[in-house]
C-alpha cells in the first residue's frame, strides 16, 4: 500500500467510526471557542475582577487564559464523548436527525426532533 493511501485511509477512518470517535475530537476544539465567542458577544456587565489591580490582572492573564482553555477543552471532549455515544445509539435505531447534526455542541445529540 502506497503512503498516499495510507494517508487517505488514515484521514476517513475516524469518520468512519462515527460520533464516539469523531465528536470528542471536534468539541476538545469547538467548545472553549464557543465560550470565548458567548463571553465576546455577551452585553457588558460589571464583573468581580474589574476591581483588581490592572498588574495584578495583567500577571495573571498569562496563567488563567491558557488553564481556562484547557478546562474548557477537557469538558467538551468528555461531553463529547457521552453524546457521541448517544448519537452513535441514535444511528443504530435510526432515531436521527442527521448523521453530523450537533457534532460540534458535547451537550447534545443527533436525536430527531419529535413532532
Amino acid at each position: 500500500m502506497t503512503t498516499t493511501r495510507r494517508l487517505a485511509l488514515a484521514a476517513t477512518l475516524p469518520c468512519l467510526a462515527g460520533c464516539t470517535v469523531v465528536k470528542p475530537l471536534v468539541c476538545t476544539f469547538t467548545y472553549p471557542i464557543d465560550n470565548v465567542q458567548q463571553r465576546l458577544d455577551a452585553p457588558p456587565s460589571p464583573a468581580p475582577h474589574e476591581d483588581l489591580p490592572p498588574v495584578l490582572t495583567i500577571l495573571a492573564a498569562p496563567i488563567i487564559v491558557p488553564m481556562r482553555f484547557v478546562s474548557e477543552a477537557a469538558i467538551g471532549c468528555v461531553g463529547g464523548l457521552f453524546s457521541g455515544f448517544a448519537s452513535d445509539l441514535n444511528v443504530v435505531t435510526a432515531n436521527h436527525a442527521s448523521l453530523a447534526h450537533n457534532l460540534t455542541r458535547p451537550f447534545r445529540t443527533n436525536a430527531a426532533p419529535r413532532e
